[in-house]
């Protein structure tokens, strides 16, 4: 098994993988040599292209993997490093792999990772093939060079071997991903239920909150698991909120860790984040509360928009540190908001704002989740946009007018 943070592997702990003569696995390939993908025998033109299809394939339609290219294996051990010294740079061969896998892969694998480790004489490069959720992949076989008569191969790695998947294995690998899904959605669910009743990890000041959810989908499939101690010791600076000015304090329970507000009053803290041991991330903050009078409650708009952006983007920044990738669901809302109005800043040169006329007349403010395909390329604009119009239309505005209306990127002072 390879460290989460492929950046920690260097010379001296591939040594170690050879001294320990650490044995493949259902999860761990060595390799001598970088993957062929030019032909010498022309009766089999796709053959050594296939092959190396077939070993990424297995690997995501399974638990994900890492082949490790120059590390010579002995008896299903590691055995020695035999550094790669061909005039191929590891940028050129993880170009060549790549154009290949994308070319013969349906659908395509999100989140394959190549790492460099420089050893004496040259080079190790590590594949890390995640365990895919939108499988199952096959690998498309052409009977002719004309590419008109095509096949598919569907592979899983079982132990070290690579086997043909069942019927049943492949079906079961489409239903998969839609089970998952609904495992996230009744998690985020049952969270927000749990937060609107006040059963949160830490008591919370009164008024609306602001109620984020990203839920990785490898997490919930058993296949990851956050080490949290890590992220304790380095000071957690990373998963804290952007609009905490008054530092920060923290707390393991069952679930995981809470990192909240240091500003624990009467009633509770402003706000807090949760990082459960699933990788599922949990934000809440104060949303609002009373101007002037007590019949005059708000909430803030622009308060309201750059948390729930910010907050997507860090935690998809937290997620992809984790070594997360591929799928997830996410989802926001406004609880314990009816009888609230938004609050907007209309020019900020003169602090200038104008309320809703409309007041919130749902107890609870929460916009259909949304699919995430794949964390490293989410385009997070485009999720928030009908996110931010759906919470704006509930106070009786068309749309949110923080998106810049030629480039659609989010711009929250604009009038």
């Amino acid at each position: 098994m390879l460290p989460l943070s492929l950046a920690t592997i260097d010379e001296a702990f591939l040594r170690q993988l050879c001294e320990s003569e650490c044995p493949e696995s259902q999860t761990l390939d060595f390799k001598r040599e970088l993957p062929e993908t030019i032909e010498r025998d022309k009766s089999e033109p796709d053959k050594k292209k296939i092959e190396l299809c077939k070993d990424v394939v297995a690997f995501a339609n399974a638990d994900g993997g890492h082949f490790v290219y120059g590390i010579q294996e002995k008896a299903g051990v590691a055995n020695d490093i035999v550094p790669i010294t061909t005039t191929e740079s590891a940028d050129a061969a993880e170009r060549r792999i790549r154009h290949v896998l994308d070319a013969r892969i349906e659908p395509k694998i999100h989140g394959l990772t190549f790492h460099k480790v420089e050893v004496a004489g040259g080079y190790v490069l590590i594949l890390r093939v995640p365990a895919s959720y939108d499988g199952p992949h096959g690998i498309r076989i052409s009977k002719n060079k004309n590419n008109n008569n095509q096949w598919w191969r569907f592979v899983m790695r079982n132990g070290t071997m690579i086997s043909e998947m069942s019927y049943d294995q492949i079906r079961g690998a489409f239903d998969r991903t839609a089970t998952l899904a609904e495992q996230a959605r009744r998690f985020i669910a049952t969270r927000r239920e749990l937060i609107a009743k006040g059963e949160t990890p830490v008591p919370l000041k009164a008024g609306p909150q602001l109620v984020v959810h990203l839920v990785p989908i490898a997490g919930l499939a058993g296949r990851m698991t956050v080490d949290l101690m890590p992220i304790y010791k380095n000071g957690m600076h990373e998963f804290t909120g952007p609009f905490w000015r008054n530092g920060f304090s923290s707390t393991f329970n069952f679930d995981g860790l809470v990192i909240h507000t240091n500003d624990m009053g009467e009633d509770g803290y402003h706000g807090y984040n949760h990082i459960f041991r699933i990788g599922a991330l949990e934000g809440v903050t104060l949303g609002g509360g009373f101007q002037g009078s007590k019949d005059d409650k708000l909430v803030e708009a622009s308060l309201m928009s750059k948390f729930f952006y910010n907050s997507l983007k860090c935690r998809i920044e937290n997620l992809k540190s984790l070594s997360f990738s591929g799928p997830a669901l996410f989802g926001l809302g406004i609880l314990n908001v009816k009888g609230y109005k938004l609050h907007i800043e209309i020019d900020t040169l003169h602090d200038l704002y104008h309320r809703s006329s409309k007041t919130a007349d749902h107890q609870h403010l929460v916009p259909s989740e949304v699919w995430i395909e794949n964390i490293d390329t989410v385009d997070i604009d485009s999720v928030m946009r009908p996110l931010f119009d759906t919470l704006w239309q509930a106070f009786g505005i068309e749309r949110c007018p923080y998106f810049d209306d030629v480039t659609g990127k989010f711009a929250p002072r604009q009038r």
